[in-house]
C-alpha cells in the first residue's frame, strides 16, 4: 500500500506495464466489490472497473501524489457506476437489480439487505479523509498501523480517525432512515466478506486500460505497446478468465451472487484491442513520415517588410512626437512636474500604451525637459525632430504624394475625432438616461446596437443628436480604417 505512488510514478516515466498491472491486482477487489454493490451485476461492475483503471492509467502522473488511493478507487467507482447507470433506464435497472438480489440473498440478514443499497452512497458524502479511513478499515480490512502509515499519523490517531468517520457515517445512514450505533455499523459492514473480481479480470482490466490509452497516456518518447505481447496477455487473460469465471467470488460467502461468464463479449474484447493497436501503430508510423517530411521541407523566404518613403517615416515619427508631447504636458499638468523619462507617461497603464518604432528609433532615452525639442534617430539615420518652444526647429516632411495623401487621411481623422468629442458631453447624459429606460423595459438587458435606444429619449431632438453622434463615431472609425 505505501508503493502506490512509487509504482504510478514508474509507470507514468515509463511506461512500466508491469507495475501498473501490480495495482490493477492489489485493487481490483476493491473496485469491483464497489461497483458490484452499486451495479448489482457481474457484467456492469466489469466495466465499471475497466473505466476506472483506464482513468488511473491516464493520470497515474498526477495521482501519484494521493494520500490514500483506494480512497481516490472508491470515489472514481462511484462516478463510473452512476454514469453507466444513468445511461440504462432507471427503473428496468432497480428492478432487475432488486430481482436478482432478491434471488442470491434469500438467506441474507435483514440488516445487512438493507444496508448493502445505501452504504457506498452515504461513504461517498465523508469527507476526503473520513472516506479514506472508511475505505481502509472496513472495506479494506486494514490494521489501524496501516490506516496511520497510509495517513501519515499515528496508529492511535488512525484509531481516533476511524472512530470519528464511523460516527459521521452513522448520522448519514440515520438521515437516510437506518438508526444504529456506531459499533454496530462497523461490525456489520466488517463481518461481511469481501467481494472478490473473478479470477483472470484484473489481466483483462489492465491490459485494457493500457490499449484505451495508447501511444499518449505516458507522456514520454512516443512509443507504442508490443502487439504480440498485448494479444498473447489478453488470450492468457480470457483463458484465466473462463477458467476462473465461475470461482470468481470464491473468497466470499454464498451471499453474493455468482457472475455469469460471456465468452464472446470477452474475444470481442481482445479482437477490438488487437485491432486497435495495429490502427495506433499504422497511425504512428504515418504520423512519424509525415512529420520527416515536414522536417526535411524548405523553408519559405520570409516575405519581404513593407517599405516607407523617406517622407512618410517622417510623418509617421512626427506623430509619435506629438503623442508624446501631449502626454508630456499632460502629466506636467497634473503632477506640477515634469516626468523623469518616458517611462512615467508610456506603458499600459499610462497615457500612452506603446510606441511602433517606424524604423528602429528609440524613444526610451529622450529628454522629458519642455524647454528642449524631441529628437530621434532612426536605423537608416534619419533624424526627426519636434520643438514645441517655438525655435522652429521641427522637421518638416518632404512633401511627396504619399505624405499629402496622409495629411489629408489625418486631418479627416482629426475633424471627426473633434465632431465626437464636441458631441459626446452633449449626448452622454440623455443616452445614459435612454439605456436606463431601456433596461428597465427589457428586463435589465442592454441594448446589443446604439440604434436601440432611439424610441428611449426623452425628446425627438436628443434623440436626433444620438444618430448624429452615431454617424460621428462611424466616420472617424472609417477615417482611421483608410489611413
Amino acid at each position: 500500500m505505501n508503493d502506490d505512488a512509487a509504482l504510478l510514478r514508474r509507470y507514468a516515466t515509463t511506461g512500466s506495464n508491469s507495475a501498473f498491472t501490480t495495482l490493477v491486482d492489489r485493487y481490483v477487489d476493491l473496485v469491483y466489490g464497489a461497483a458490484f454493490r452499486r451495479t448489482g451485476s457481474a457484467h456492469h461492475a466489469a466495466d465499471v472497473a475497466q473505466q476506472v483503471f483506464t482513468t488511473l492509467a491516464r493520470d497515474a502522473q498526477k495521482l501519484s501524489r494521493h494520500t490514500v488511493l483506494s480512497a481516490w478507487l472508491h470515489t472514481a467507482t462511484r462516478h463510473a457506476a452512476l454514469n453507466l447507470m444513468i445511461s440504462e433506464q432507471r427503473r428496468r435497472a432497480r428492478e432487475v437489480a432488486a430481482h436478482a438480489l432478491a434471488s442470491t440473498e434469500a438467506d441474507a440478514p435483514l440488516e445487512w439487505s438493507r444496508l448493502r443499497p445505501e452504504l457506498d452512497a452515504a461513504i461517498d458524502e465523508l469527507s476526503e479523509p473520513d472516506r479514506a479511513a472508511v475505505v481502509l478499515r472496513f472495506l479494506e480490512q486494514r490494521s489501524f498501523a496501516d490506516i496511520g502509515a497510509a495517513l501519515q499519523v499515528s496508529a492511535d490517531a488512525a484509531r481516533v480517525r476511524t472512530t470519528r468517520a464511523l460516527d459521521q457515517l452513522r448520522d448519514i445512514l440515520a438521515r437516510r432512515g437506518l438508526t444504529s450505533t456506531a459499533a454496530a455499523v462497523g461490525t456489520l459492514v466488517s463481518s461481511q466478506p469481501l467481494v472478490s473480481a473473478p479470477t483472470g479480470l484484473a489481466a483483462i482490466l489492465a491490459a485494457g486500460a493500457l490499449a484505451a490509452l495508447g501511444p499518449a497516456g505516458l507522456g514520454t518518447t512516443p512509443s507504442f505497446m508490443n502487439v504480440k505481447y498485448l494479444t498473447a496477455a489478453s488470450f492468457t487473460a480470457v483463458i484465466a478468465f473462463g477458467a476462473g469465471a465461475y470461482f470468481g467470488l470464491s473468497r466470499q460467502t454464498d451471499t453474493p451472487p455468482t457472475p455469469v461468464v460471456d465468452l464472446s463479449r470477452t474475444a470481442a474484447l481482445v479482437t477490438a484491442l488487437r485491432d486497435e493497436n495495429l490502427a495506433l501503430r499504422t497511425q504512428a508510423e504515418q504520423l512519424t513520415a509525415r512529420l520527416t517530411a515536414l522536417a526535411n521541407a524548405p523553408k519559405p523566404p520570409p516575405p519581404p517588410a513593407p517599405g516607407k518613403s523617406r517622407g512618410e517615416q517622417q510623418l509617421s515619427i512626427l506623430n509619435n512626437l506629438r503623442q508624446l508631447a501631449a502626454a508630456r504636458d499632460q502629466f506636467i499638468f497634473e503632477e506640477k512636474r515634469p516626468p523623469i523619462s518616458t517611462a512615467e507617461i508610456v506603458g499600459y497603464t499610462r497615457y500612452i500604451k506603446r510606441f511602433l518604432s517606424v524604423d528602429g528609433e528609440d524613444y526610451r532615452g529622450l529628454s522629458m525637459d519642455p524647454t528642449q525639442p524631441l529628437t530621434v534617430t532612426t536605423a537608416s539615420g534619419l533624424t526627426v525632430t519636434y520643438d514645441t518652444t517655438g525655435s522652429g526647429k521641427t522637421t518638416k516632411p518632404e512633401l511627396t504624394p504619399e505624405v499629402m495623401q496622409a495629411r489629408v487621411l489625418q486631418n479627416k481623422i482629426d475633424q471627426a475625432d473633434a465632431k465626437v468629442s464636441a458631441m459626446e458631453k452633449k449626448v452622454v447624459p440623455v443616452a445614459r438616461a435612454a439605456e436606463k429606460s431601456y433596461r428597465a423595459a427589457n428586463n435589465g438587458r442592454y441594448a446589443p446596437k446604439p440604434e436601440d435606444l432611439l424610441p428611449y429619449f426623452a425628446t425627438p431632438q436628443a434623440g436626433a443628436d444620438w444618430v448624429e453622434f452615431i454617424e460621428a463615431t462611424k466616420a472617424a472609425a472609417a477615417a482611421r480604417a483608410a489611413k
